[in-house]
C-alpha cells in the first residue's frame, strides 16, 4: 500500500510521508538496496516538501542513514541546515545532535572538555529529549573512558544511570552496562567486569546481534582467559565471533547497497550526458551517430573495467605488504617480535642508549622442562603454554621494554633506562607471575610452569648486543645449573653473581 501511494499520489507531502515510512521498513528487513535509492529520490524532492515538521523528518532520517555508511561531509551538512532551521526545541535539539556526534565521528576533534558536549546534552534536556540527550551522555562517558579518565566515566555513568533506565530503551540500557563493563576491565576489576557484561546479555533480547553484545562477550572472554577460565573463555571467545561476523556481514551489505544505489545514480547520470551528445551529434550524421554511441559505451565500459581493476590489484598488493611486513616482524605463535626483528629493534634502542649515557638491561628467560611438557601433553599443549608464558611476562613488563622470542622456549628482553637492581625486580615478578598462574592442561589437571633468567646490564658489560647476549646467557645457565627457577645477574665477567634464591 505504501508503495502504490508512493508511487501515485501527487501531493509532496504525502509523498514524503509514505517514503518516510517505506525507508523504515526495507532497513528493518535488510532490503538496503531498496531502502537506498528511495532515499535518494526523497532527497531530491525535499525542497518540494512544504510541512517544515515532516521537511526535518526527512533530514533527520538522511543524517542516519548518511552517518551509518561515513558519509560524514554530507551528514554534516544536513545537520547544520536542521539546527540552523529549526523553529522548535525538539528539532534544535536534534540538530544540534547530529552536528555533534558527526564531528566527534569525521573529524575526531572533540574531547571530553569540550563545552560543546554539555551545550547539546542541556539543550536536549531542556526539550525533553531525554533519549538524544543520554545518548551523548553514554558518548561522553565513552570518550573519557578512551582517553584514561576512567574513574569520572564511571562515576558519571552511575550519576546517569536513573535517567538512562527511566527511558526503558533497551538499546541505551545495554549500552550503560556494556560501557560500564568496558571501564571496570581497564580498571581489572574483573568480577565487576563480568557482572555488567552478562548484565548486558539480559537486557537484550535472545539471539540478539549489535555492537553491545558484541563487546559484552569481549570483556567475558578476556576476564576469563585473565581467570584462566580457557574453557569458558574459548565459547565467549566464539560467541564474540560470531556477533562480529554479524555486524560486519550487515555492515557490507549495507555498504554495498549503498554503492549499488550510487553507482546507479553515476551511471544514469552518464546516460544522461551520453544521451546529450547523441541528440546533438544526430542531427549532423544519425548513422555516424550510431557508431559513436556504441565507441563510447565501449569505451565507458573499458574505463571502467580499468579503474575497477587498478583498485582491485592496488588493495591486494597493500594487504599483502602490510600481511609480509607483520609476518617479518613478529612470530606467528606468541605474537612477540621474532628473533631477527627483536636483535634489530635491541641494536638500535642500544646505540641510542650510549649516545645518551642511558642505563638498559638485558634479560633472557627460558623456560624449565619445557621439553617435558611436550613429551608429556604434545606440542599442541607446549603452544597453549608458550603463548600463557607470553601473556603473563608481557602484563609484568613496561611499554618501553622490547620483547621477543628468541626461539623454541627462550625470550630476550631489553628494558631501555632499567638498572639491574629494577631489572632483577621485573624479571623477579615474571617469575612470581608464573608459578602463581598454573595453566590448565587437561579437564582435571593444572600445570605450574617455572622459568630461570639471566641478566646482563650495561653498566657491566657495554652497550654492545652481542656481548650483553652472551653474559646474559652465561647468567642464564648459572641460573639452571643452581636450581632454576631464579634470576642470575652477570656481573659482566666470566661468571655472574648471584641476584637471587629459588623461589
Amino acid at each position: 500500500m505504501l508503495e502504490q501511494i508512493a508511487d501515485h499520489t501527487d501531493d509532496p507531502s504525502l509523498d514524503a510521508r509514505a517514503k518516510l515510512l517505506l525507508i523504515h521498513k526495507y532497513m528493518a528487513s535488510q532490503k538496503y538496496v531498496q531502502a537506498f535509492t528511495l532515499a535518494n529520490t526523497l532527497t531530491k524532492s525535499l525542497n518540494t516538501v512544504a510541512d517544515p515538521d515532516l521537511h526535518d523528518r526527512v533530514l533527520v532520517q538522511m543524517i542516519q542513514m548518511l552517518v551509518s555508511q561515513k558519509q560524514y561531509d554530507q551528514a554534516l551538512s544536513y545537520a547544520k541546515q536542521l539546527k540552523s532551521t529549526a523553529t522548535t526545541d525538539t528539532r534544535k535539539c536534534q540538530g544540534s545532535y547530529f552536528v555533534t556526534n558527526t564531528q566527534l565521528q569525521r573529524l575526531n576533534v572533540l574531547t571530553s572538555s569540550s563545552p560543546q558536549f554539555h551545550e547539546t546534552i542541556d539543550q536536549c534536556l531542556a526539550a525533553d529529549m531525554l533519549s538524544y540527550a543520554n545518548a551523548l551522555r553514554l558518548n561522553w562517558a565513552s570518550l573519557m573512558d578512551d582517553e584514561g579518565h576512567t574513574e569520572q566515566a564511571l562515576a558519571y555513568l552511575n550519576r546517569i544511570a536513573p535517567d538512562i533506565i527511566k527511558t526503558g530503551y533497551q538499546a541505551q540500557i545495554a549500552s550503560l552496562y556494556v560501557t560500564r563493563a568496558q571501564a571496570y576491565l581497564i580498571q581489572r576489576n574483573y568480577a565487576l567486569a563480568s557482572q555488567w557484561a552478562n548484565k548486558t546479555l539480559a537486557a537484550n533480547a535472545p539471539n540478539n546481534f549489535n555492537w553491545t553484545v558484541q563487546a559484552a562477550y569481549e570483556v567475558l572472554y578476556k576476564v576469563q582467559e585473565h581467570e584462566g577460565q580457557y574453557f569458558a573463555a574459548l565459547s565467549s571467545y566464539k560467541k564474540y565471533i560470531d556477533q562480529y561476523k554479524k555486524s560486519t556481514s550487515d555492515a557490507k551489505a549495507q555498504a554495498l547497497a549503498y554503492q549499488i544505489v550510487q553507482q546507479e545514480v553515476l551511471t544514469k547520470r552518464l546516460k544522461l550526458q551520453e544521451l546529450s551528445k547523441q541528440n546533438r551529434i544526430l542531427q549532423l550524421r544519425q548513422s555516424l551517430d550510431r557508431k559513436s554511441a556504441e565507441t563510447s559505451r565501449l569505451y565507458i565500459l573499458l574505463l571502467l573495467f580499468v579503474l575497477a581493476s587498478i583498485g582491485f590489484w592496488a588493495y591486494r598488493t597493500k594487504h599483502s605488504q602490510l600481511r609480509f611486513r607483520r609476518m617479518a616482524r613478529e612470530d606467528d605463535l606468541t605474537g612477540t617480535f621474532n628473533r631477527q626483528h627483536f636483535l634489530d629493534c635491541a641494536s638500535r634502542l642500544l646505540q641510542r642508549m650510549q649516545k645518551t649515557d642511558n642505563e638498559a638491561c638485558l634479560m633472557i628467560l627460558d623456560m624449565d622442562h619445557f621439553k617435558r611438557v611436550n613429551d608429556m601433553y604434545g606440542h599442541i599443549t607446549g603452544d597453549v603454554v608458550l603463548k600463557h608464558v607470553t601473556n603473563i611476562c608481557r602484563h609484568e613488563l613496561r611499554t618501553s621494554d622490547v620483547f621477543g622470542r628468541l626461539g623454541g622456549e627462550e625470550f630476550g628482553i631489553l628494558m631501555p633506562g632499567c638498572t639491574p637492581q629494577q631489572g632483577k625486580e621485573i624479571g623477579d615478578r615474571m617469575r612470581r607471575a608464573l608459578v602463581n598462574a598454573p595453566i590448565q592442561v587437561l579437564e582435571n589437571e593444572s600445570l605450574t610452569i617455572t622459568a630461570s633468567i639471566g641478566l646482563a646490564s650495561t653498566r657491566t658489560s657495554g652497550y654492545q648486543l652481542k656481548r650483553l647476549l652472551v653474559h646474559a646467557d652465561e647468567a642464564l645457565y648459572e641460573a639452571k645449573r643452581n636450581g632454576r627457577n631464579q634470576l642470575m645477574i652477570s656481573s659482566g665477567a666470566a661468571n655472574p653473581e648471584t641476584a637471587a634464591q629459588p623461589g
